[in-house]
């Protein structure tokens, strides 16, 4: 399923081993992004969300995902 991002918000960043990077990365409003169905999380826990974004760059195309709080997706998502 494919959802819009309906209002811009920050997310923490983690490296590979899951430890906060201490930074955070804006998920813009109007992006397409897709439900991941995977049970697997990485950071989150069995209510955390996971979602892909696939986009082309001027230069390459690039993908991005996240996991988020179920409360973030309600509020933040819509399904398109």
């Amino acid at each position: 399923m494919r959802y819009k991002c309906v209002k811009d918000f920050y997310i923490e960043n983690y490296d590979d081993d899951g430890c906060s990077k201490d930074t955070y990365s804006r998920i813009p409003k109007d992006s397409i992004w897709e439900l991941d169905e995977e049970p697997y999380r990485f950071i989150g826990d069995d209510d955390s969300i996971r979602l892909y974004r696939i986009w082309k760059s001027k230069k390459a195309k690039t993908s991005q995902w996240i996991e988020i709080s179920k409360e973030t997706f309600i509020d933040c998502f819509q399904m398109i």
